[in-house]
């Protein structure tokens, strides 16, 4: 089931007000314009934003990943931020990613989140998308146990000063896409607190309260 937009927007606006140094908690990206995620360069097929591609359709944009077949560049899925999803995880309060995602290719997925800091690699465990998927809601959890290193010595370092955030696909516990041609959309990057849903609940019943309350005065 797919988080909902609406709350999602409340959240995001209430949080606005709040001067931001780095990655914040209910932190939420739509895809609808400029974006700092990129796959590096040479890339014969870059990220992009789609318009009118995300889950509810028409004025819904996403983000597009695309891994061509064979080992060159552009072969490994894989997409990277180094600046908006970037700082102290731990300090935020931030212990899991939600995001919607679609895999529009003959070939099934295996999708992790990597994160990259003064502690090294580690990479979440990896969420199953089969093919041609609909649009999925999927969680990864980003506390320091549930994590694998990929090359890391501490979970809690990296937390605490990520300097690079990762999506990306490989069925092993690998920072690296792996290859294999396909196309991944991406939408409503979300970063909260475990657990999620008793959370936002509660928060859509304080805001729906307090529209009624107004509404009788």
């Amino acid at each position: 089931m797919m988080l909902g937009r609406f709350l999602k927007t409340i959240l995001l606006t209430g949080l606005a007000l709040v001067p931001a140094k780095g990655v914040v908690l209910f932190q939420l990206e739509t895809f609808d314009g400029p974006t700092g995620w990129t796959a590096g360069s040479p890339h014969p097929s870059p990220p992009f934003i789609q318009p009118d591609s995300g889950p509810l359709g028409t004025g819904d944009s996403s983000l597009v990943i695309n891994a061509s077949p064979g080992s060159g560049p552009g072969s490994r899925l894989a997409t990277y931020n180094r600046t908006d999803w970037t700082g102290d995880y731990l300090g935020a309060g931030i212990s899991a990613l939600t995001m919607d995602l679609r895999n529009q290719s003959p070939n099934a997925s295996q999708i992790r989140i990597g994160v990259n800091g003064p502690g090294g690699w580690f990479v979440t465990e990896a969420r199953p998308l089969g093919v041609f998927s609909t649009w999925t809601s999927v969680e990864f959890d980003l506390t320091a146990d549930s994590l694998l290193s990929a090359g890391g010595s501490d979970a809690h370092a990296t937390l605490a000063g990520v300097t690079e955030l990762r999506i990306l696909h490989n069925a092993d516990v690998n920072f690296r896409g792996g290859t294999g041609q396909r196309t991944l959309r991406v939408d409503n990057l979300f970063a909260v607190p475990e657990p999620e849903i008793p959370l936002l609940a509660g928060l859509g019943v304080i805001f729906l309260c307090g529209f009624l309350c107004r509404r009788r005065r």
